[in-house]
Order: structure tokens, then C-alpha cells, then sequence
């Protein structure tokens, strides 16, 4: 089918299945090495008050060991140096982040600066895995990369001739930056804002896909949309793209997810029409109206909807140039994530993610399980449900693989996939401040906490150590993705037979044993948290041996042994 071909009310999975949904983030049809979901939950919309921001990190290649940046002391007048992240194995090498980052042997390429910002007199300590997570004072962040219309040169980057400004802060820095210097969600956006205007905002390397929206160029990826929560109760979610020469560096905006509300990022700008002035709910650069109108991007005509504006129509965007659009990869996610917070709304399904509110107010108040529940969902009971019928594959599988040589008919994007490299929520509020980490893809992983105060003394081996080109029984992410791929034998069997049940018991038994433990004297605290990673680890390795003999040649095992499955 082509997309005017088809009813925009969709309303059965087999046309979702024809609508050649793919990668909007990637140089071909079928290949997509990113695309992350983020969500932010303000604190009225939770079960004892505390906010929520986090994201299933989602990417083919990425360095997702897991360490504590350490808090630091700077004298009066230092510079930061400033670097770029590709995310990929190794992330950073050097002495300016931590024992984690030094060199692991003599004569290592350290990672080269590009530049330099002034520095502050002391900042935060942070949990870090690819990606920053969530700081000593309970401020956490998730993001999600968007297409937008506007991107800067990288620094350096003699090839770019385009009369653009250049950036000097990529997506990875912002994040570092705002948990070193900020306590709260309004200080990192109000932060992040006056850097990228200064300093220019660029996305992460290799990220970017050259695509084409009509006559003019477009850049997915090349936007990035951040999700923040703290201890007071507030979130909020940030924009930010590329900027115009003689106006501002990057364009910005960020909204405070209203009270009880639920906001979902899925690779597309999700904040509309901005007020004349900032508010107090409403956060943006002072050139944003005169900026938009010089890159010809709006007429002055009416308020400016953010999103209608600085990023591509999804209809028709097309990345690369050539390619088919796909306003599903984006659409779906919110949607039903949204109509999961909000049942009674009964959202209808809208190709175009931009026709979906900005967020809902979450009709049951949330736990941390739930959120957990959230970017586990695999759709099920829509008729985007992953598990069932044509969109699933052999035994219930909800996993698609990607890429290959067909250029069409690509299945829905999924909230869990293959290539998540881990799952991250920030819980946080004023009685807990605490991250929640699955290592891998959350459907088939277990959430372990993080806390704060715990340190970098507080990250077992198991976390800290994995390469995705070197198999380790050593490593955390080999366990669950062990798991994860012997499941694709016969997944509906394995799913409920083991791999569910141990998940359910492993969070009720956390949850059994962590309120006890926040009380606990640190040294005591990190004993547990340390202990905890290795039990989960330990049992999903023995989890893991256990399939092999109970499913082998594709039958069951156990409790006795040749029982043939079919299909």
C-alpha cells in the first residue's frame, strides 16, 4: 500500500503491518541503529509522590557499562573541557571522570577534547551507563533523539559548508552537565537552555540522517528531546535543535508536565503552541519567534507550535530522501502508552504523532511498577498487539528482527526491543531518590536500584564491565541477553514457563527488602545494593542453563524428558 491509499483511521493490525513502518533514524529502508522512548511523570500522577523520568536506551551499538561519575571540587576560574559522544565502546577515555574512564593500558589514546566551557566551583556525582542517568540528589533524566529541521556543524567538521552555526554540545554533554550543576528538573532545563544558546546544541555523532520534507533538507535525529524529574515533585520535558546564524546558536523550548500528567517522547517533538512571553510553566530562548521566521520555518501567522515548526510532517518526511515516511515508528509508541495511562480517554490512533496531546492525566496514581509495566508493553490487547497474530512472530515472539534487504513491509516499532541496551526510571521525591536499571531489553530483564548516596562503591563488576563484540559470563548484559535471544526459540513457552515468573518474583522481592535498605547506614546500604546485583545476575545464568536443557531440540524437557511442542 501507499500511504494515501490507506483509511487514516486504522483500525486492524494487517494494514498497520502493510504500512512499511521503519527506522526513521537510519541511512537506508530497514537498518535502525537508534531510536529511544522517554517519559516524564509529574509526582500528583504517582502513589506516594514521586516524579518519574526515564527511557528504554535503545541503539546497535553502544558502550552501556554502568559507573558512578564522582562528585568534584574546581578551582575559581577553571574551564570544563568539552567532548563528543558517538556512545560507542569506549565511551570516553581519560582522568577528568572518574577511575572507571582511566586508561586500561599505557600509551591508550585518551579521548580529545573540542573544545571548552567555563567551569563551576563543585559538582554533583552521577550515575552513568551510556548515556547520564540520575545525580547524588535525585534529579533524573531519560531523551529521546527527533527529526528536526535545523543542524548545526559538528566542531571541526571542514566539510560541512553549509552557513550554519556550530555547535560545541552534543546530547551525551548536556545530560553530564546538567546533573553536575543542577539539584532540580527547572535548573537542568533552564541550564541546558542558556548552554545551547551560547554554545550551540549538535546531536550525537553518527546519529544525524540527511532526509528531505518537500524541496528542503531535513535532518533526523538531529533534534533531541530530554525528559527530567527531581525530588520536588516536578517534570518537564526539553527541546532543543539547531539554530541560525545572527539569531541564536539552537532554538529551545521546555514544558512542565501539568500536575498528574503522563508525557512520552518517541522520536518526535511533542511540545506545541508556545505562549508570547515564557511563563513559569513555559521555558524557551528569547530569539525563538524571530529565528523560526528567518530560517522560514513560520510566517508570524498564529502561535508557534514547536513541534509543527522545527520538525519535519511525519506524512512526508522522508529519511533518507527517497524513503518511504513513517509516522508510525513514532505515533504508535505514544498512543498506546497514553491510551494505558488514561483508558477512559480512548484515545483514537493518529498517524501523525504531533495530533496527540502533549500529555494525559493519569486516571490510576503510578507506581514504579507500573512505569516498570510501561516500558515493558508489547501492546497488548490493541490491535497493534505484538504477542498475537500477524504482527507476532513464531510462539508468540513480540521481538521483530531488523533490518535486511526488503525496502517495505517492516512490522510496528515496539516500546521493548531486541536492541535495547538498558532501561533506566528515575523514582524521585522527597522521602525517595532512587534509579531503577534493567540491564538489556526491560521485557525480559529485572530492575535493580540505584541509589544515590551509594556512590560508585555501589555498581557491582557484573554492571560496570560487557562489550557487545566479547562474550562474558562476567558481565551482567551477557546474562539477560543470553536469556533474552534463547527465548527466540519458543518465547510464549520459555516467557511464562520461567523467564516472567522470575522477574515478578526478583521485583517483589526488591521491593520486599528496599525500603528496609534506604534506611540503612551507607557502607551497609552499598553491601546491599552490590548483593543484590550479583543474586540477580547468579540466578539468570542459572536461569540461562536451565533452558538449554529444558527446550533443547525443541522440545520439553523438564519435568520429564522428549515432550514435543508444535506450533
Amino acid at each position: 500500500f501507499l500511504l494515501s491509499d490507506m483509511t487514516m483511521n486504522l483500525a486492524i493490525p494487517v494494514v498497520a503491518f502493510a504500512a512499511a513502518i521503519t527506522c526513521g533514524s537510519c541511512a537506508g529502508y530497514a537498518e535502525e541503529p537508534v531510536g529511544c522512548t522517554a517519559i516524564a511523570v509529574d509526582s500528583a500522577a504517582s502513589a506516594d509522590g514521586t516524579a518519574f523520568a526515564g527511557m528504554n536506551a535503545d541503539a546497535g551499538n553502544g558502550d552501556y557499562r554502568l559507573t558512578f561519575v564522582p562528585a568534584k571540587q574546581h578551582a575559581a576560574g577553571s574551564m570544563r573541557p568539552v567532548f563528543t559522544f558517538n556512545l560507542s565502546y569506549p565511551r570516553f577515555v581519560g582522568f577528568d571522570r572518574g577511575d572507571f574512564f582511566h586508561p586500561k593500558k599505557a600509551g591508550a589514546p585518551l579521548s580529545v577534547p573540542v573544545g571548552e566551557i567555563p567551569e563551576v566551583r563543585s559538582t554533583f556525582g552521577y550515575y552513568e551507563a551510556a548515556e547520564p542517568l540520575m545525580n547524588d540528589q535525585g534529579l533524573g533524566l531519560g531523551e529521546s533523539s527527533c527529526a528536526s529541521m535545523l543542524q548545526n556543524r559538528f566542531p571541526d567538521d571542514t566539510s560541512d559548508t553549509r552557513d550554519v552555526p556550530t555547535g560545541l554540545l552534543d546530547t551525551a554533554t548536556l545530560m553530564q552537565i546538567a546533573l553536575e550543576r543542577c539539584a532540580t528538573a527547572r535548573c537542568a532545563v533552564e541550564i541546558m537552555g542558556e548552554l545551547v544558546e551560547e554554545f550551540g546544541f549538535v546531536p550525537t555523532p553518527g546519529e544525524p540522517v540527511l532526509g528531505r520534507i518537500g524541496n528542503r533538507p531535513a535532518y533526523d535525529d538531529a533534534g533531541e528531546a530530554f525528559t527530567a524529574a527531581d525530588p520536588s515533585g516536578e517534570a518537564w520535558v526539553f527541546h532543543v535543535v539547531g539554530g541560525v546564524s545572527g539569531f541564536s546558536k539552537s532554538a529551545w523550548v521546555a514544558q512542565r508536565v501539568p500536575k498528574g500528567h503522563l508525557a512520552v517522547v518517541s522520536n518526535d517533538f511533542i511540545i506545541g503552541n508556545l505562549p508570547e512571553q515564557p511563563t513559569e510553566g513555559f521555558l524557551f530562548n528569547k530569539d525563538i519567534f524571530r529565528l523560526a521566521m528567518a530560517a522560514g520555518l513560520w510566517d508570524g501567522a498564529g502561535p508557534l507550535h514547536f513541534a509543527k515548526t522545527f520538525s519535519p510532517f511525519p506524512l512526508t518526511f522522508e529519511s533518507p530522501t527517497g524513503a518511504a515516511p513513517i509516522p508510525l515508528y513514532t505515533s504508535v509508541r505514544r498512543w498506546a502508552l497514553y491510551n494505558l495511562a488514561a483508558p477512559s480517554l480512548k484515545l483514537p490512533f493518529q498517524w501523525n504523532n504531533q495530533d496527540l496531546p502533549f500529555s494525559v492525566a493519569v486516571e490510576r496514581p503510578l507506581s514504579h511498577r507500573d512505569v516498570m509495566s510501561y516500558f515493558r508493553y508489547q501492546y497488548e490487547g490493541t490491535e497493534f498487539d505484538m504477542t498475537k497474530g500477524i504482527l507476532a512472530g513464531p510462539f508468540g515472539n513480540p521481538f521483530r528482527i531488523e533490518g535486511g534487504p526488503m525496502k517495505t513491509g517492516q512490522t510496528t516499532r515496539a516500546i521493548s526491543i531486541l536492541r535495547t541496551l538498558y532501561s533506566i526510571i528515575a523514582q524521585t521525591g522527597p522521602e525517595r531518590q532512587l534509579a531503577w536499571f534493567a540491564m538489556d531489553t526491560p521485557s525480559t530483564s529485572v530492575y535493580v536500584p540505584l541509589f544515590g548516596k551509594a556512590g560508585v562503591a555501589g555498581v557491582s563488576h557484573q554492571y560496570a564491565s560487557g562489550h557487545q563484540g566479547r562474550f562474558s559470563r562476567d558481565a551482567a548484559s551477557w546474562a539477560f541477553n543470553f536469556v533474552c535471544n534463547y527465548m527466540q526459540l519458543n518465547y510464549e513457552a520459555m516467557s511464562k514457563g520461567e523467564v516472567y515468573p522470575a522477574i515478578q518474583s526478583w521485583q517483589d522481592r526488591i521491593d520486599g527488602e528496599v525500603e528496609a535498605a534506604s534506611r540503612l547506614p551507607v557502607p551497609s546500604l552499598v553491601k546491599w545494593q552490590i548483593d543484590i546485583q550479583h543474586r540477580v545476575v547468579d540466578d539468570w545464568w542459572k536461569m540461562a542453563d536451565f533452558l538449554v536443557m529444558k527446550y533443547n531440540d525443541q522440545r520439553i524437557n523438564h519435568p520429564n524428558v522428549g515432550a514435543a511442542t508444535g506450533y
